[in-house]
């Protein structure tokens, strides 16, 4: 006898079929963390059968803010009997009450703290965001680094990590005429969220100040910004120069 899915009990996701070797995962379609857990649950529920060899037609997991893309290895297995297996995975009792339990990381070991220079030398844009808010640019770098960032995703470009959530006061659209050149390290706003440029590229996002380096960031990931001064900023970009010269 089959088990009744209750109401509560019922699949969180949808499955489609993104493309000839690819599924994607579909959560409920708003940017919030415990959504996100809940993908990031997911994810890892697959790594363990991809790991184990159960499920050894998964390639690859990329989570985003609501959904997870799975590529397949199609010598193993066609899209629609993945998307069979995958739904009847959602559908059980047992995982749904997983996901549902979700809550997002709070390792100490994905707790990142990266310091930024919120000189507006170094951004572009800090001066337009605190006259746009209406507060001090004091109180912008400080309500910039008083919270506990959550990696929801990463995309865009390789290493660019989506964090969030931005400050209500500092949510800022993009800008109306995308920048042909954003440098690289600079830390930037576009509306709930925040993100660091990986590497020098063409950008939209609002610029409010510049980090020296920072680590490789994974979705489920924790960061805070630290403000640092022009001085120190300089000092540090120098021996990071000197290093990589000396290499």
């Amino acid at each position: 006898m089959t088990a009744r899915l209750s109401d509560s009990q019922q699949p969180l996701a949808q499955v489609e079929i993104a493309a000839a070797d690819a599924l994607l995962v579909r959560f409920a379609n708003r940017i919030d963390r415990k959504i996100n857990a809940q993908v990031l649950a997911l994810r890892d529920v697959l790594q363990q059968r991809q790991q184990s060899g159960r499920w050894s037609w998964l390639l690859e997991l990329a989570p985003a803010y609501h959904s997870l893309l799975v590529h397949l290895d199609i010598r193993q297995i066609l899209p629609d009997a993945a998307q069979h297996q995958l739904q009847q995975l959602l559908a059980q009792p047992a995982l749904v009450l997983r996901l549902q339990a979700a809550t997002p990381a709070s390792k100490p070991d994905t707790i990142h703290q990266i310091d930024v220079c919120y000189h507006p030398e170094l951004a572009a844009d800090l001066q337009t965001i605190a006259s746009a808010a209406n507060l001090s640019v004091a109180k912008v770098i400080a309500l910039h680094t008083q919270p506990t960032y959550h990696v929801y995703a990463l995309g865009f470009a390789p290493q660019f990590a989506y964090l969030g959530d931005v400050p209500e006061p500092l949510r800022m659209p993009r800008l109306a005429t995308p920048r042909q050149q954003v440098p690289a390290g600079s830390v930037a706003i576009a509306n709930q969220q925040t993100a660091i440029y990986p590497r020098t590229s063409p950008g939209g996002w609002q610029l409010i100040g510049r980090a020296v380096s920072w680590p490789q960031l994974q979705a489920g990931d924790q960061v805070r910004f630290r403000s640092i001064s022009l001085s120190h900023y300089q000092q540090a970009a120098a021996a990071i120069h000197s290093a990589s010269v000396s290499e």
